[in-house]
């Protein structure tokens, strides 16, 4: 009987500790696992309207995406395409440096060409957003940027970003996360030297 009771509370253990570690296993796997879509973040622009959110899914979209624009009706909106494909922790990112298109005015003006330095820039000054945004919000900030440089990387990767384009991106991220200023503070900043305050 006792030897029935050992065999029976050894199994239910190990059930318990497969059961805590059931996330962690599927998520070490390369698989086509999907997560569960997070709901977006507050966001407004540089005139305090609200942004709204969509989310897309794409059969055939390998990536999470994120686009900031104005609908046909010229409400600001951000696009969340396949965002099932990454952790939560890169959707918070992406929600953050697409909402920091709107808060600095990337909308109000005439977008750069794709691959100028214009463009680079306004790419730059969202990462930069998205990461003080994180340090700000999040209690586990730390946690979370090391996650998302690490999702970043490997998505980056595998599109074919350079491996200097990828270190450039992941530096500026780590550098503005480390950042002693506020984030109304770094918002007002690129707003007065873009003359949209």
């Amino acid at each position: 009987m006792n030897s029935l009771y050992n065999k029976n509370i050894k199994l239910l253990i190990f059930l318990f500790i497969l059961a805590l570690n059931f996330k962690n296993l599927a998520y070490s796997q390369t698989s086509n696992f999907e997560n569960k879509i997070s709901q977006p973040p507050l966001c407004s622009n540089n005139r305090g309207e609200k942004v709204y959110f969509k989310n897309l899914n794409s059969k055939t979209g390998r990536f999470t995406a994120g686009v900031a624009k104005r609908d046909i009706n010229g409400l600001p909106i951000i696009y969340r395409f396949n965002y099932q494909k990454s952790s939560k922790a890169l959707q918070l990112f992406i929600d953050f440096h697409e909402c920091a298109h709107h808060q600095v005015g990337d909308l109000e003006k005439k977008p750069p060409k794709q691959n100028s330095f214009e463009y680079m820039m306004k790419e730059s000054i969202a990462d930069c957003v998205a990461a003080i945004r994180i340090k700000s919000d999040k209690i586990n900030g730390h946690f979370l940027i090391k996650k998302i440089l690490v999702e970043l990387n490997k998505d980056m990767t595998i599109i074919g970003f350079s491996k200097s384009t990828i270190e450039s991106r992941k530096m500026n991220i780590k550098k503005c996360f480390k950042k002693n200023i506020s984030l109304s503070t770094y918002i007002d900043d690129i707003l007065n030297k873009r003359n949209l305050k």
